[in-house]
């Protein structure tokens, strides 16, 4: 019988199960393209408004593409609700309930993508977001795609309930650190983070908490991520229906509400 052999490598004959191992050889994490600038456009807060809130951020997106190269992601809306709603009464699995709630988010970047064809913007679906995007970026100045994590069918829930855990606001978060963005623009309909009746400009993630989740204009689970996340260290969050500024965000202006990992 043949002896196994080893390649050499620090994780020769190594579990990997085993973190304190892994641990001391691991390194910085390569950022993929470090001047890519994500933004997410809110499905229900945007979107779901239809052409008086939509259109005026296409226009402003459209504006910026000779500055700016930018992976524009769309959330699911309302409709993405009631799917959920009616899946969630058939008693369908959360992988079931995440594959159907992520065809609005799909439909709301074609929708995007559909405004912004004169200017050599498509669609990607998640494989050649995931594969092809550089190449994308470096014919046109801006792709759009879905801001829903695509998981499939097999997806499991840890918490309590069947409704995915991961939406779209997560997925904006995990595509942008994946690719080490250089930013994270969420685009809302609301100015930021309001502690009583005054905006903050800047806030940790351990003081959004103190301050409730009612006031997170993003899902929860972001500030999760963020704080364990490799590249991407803040977020920001801005008002659509204000004229400028998602100018004003990209230009690295203060504007809107800065959340960072502390």
């Amino acid at each position: 019988m043949t002896a196994a052999k080893d390649v050499p490598s620090a994780l020769m004959r190594q579990t990997l199960l085993d973190r304190d191992l892994v641990k001391p050889i691991e390194r910085p994490v390569i950022r993929l393209l470090p001047w890519l600038e994500v933004v997410a456009i809110g499905g229900t807060a945007i979107v779901d408004r239809g052409a008086e809130a939509l259109l005026p951020v296409v226009e402003e997106l459209r504006g910026l593409l000779s500055e700016h190269r930018m992976l524009i992601l769309t959330g699911a809306g309302i409709r993405a609700r009631h799917v959920l709603g009616v899946g969630l009464d058939l008693g369908l699995p959360t992988g079931v309930l995440a594959s159907l709630a992520s065809v609005e988010a799909e439909q709301n970047g074609h929708l995007v993508a559909a405004l912004l064809a004169a200017d050599g913007v498509s669609y990607l679906p998640h494989g050649g977001v995931a594969h092809q995007l550089a190449v994308h970026l470096a014919a046109a100045r801006a792709v759009v795609s879905t801001a829903f994590p695509p998981y499939g069918l097999h997806e499991v829930t840890p918490r309590v309930g069947k409704l995915p855990v991961h939406r779209s606001d997560a997925g904006t978060f995990l595509i942008a650190d994946a690719y080490g963005a250089a930013r994270c623009v969420y685009i809302k309909d609301v100015d930021g983070v309001h502690d009583g009746d005054k905006l903050v400009p800047r806030v940790s993630t351990s003081e959004l908490r103190e301050l409730g989740p009612a006031a997170s204009p993003v899902d929860g689970l972001v500030l999760e991520l963020l704080e364990q996340a490799k590249n991407l260290k803040e977020i920001q969050v801005v008002n659509g229906l204000t004229p400028g500024a998602v100018t004003d965000a990209l230009g690295a202006k203060p504007v809107g509400t800065v959340i960072y990992a502390g």
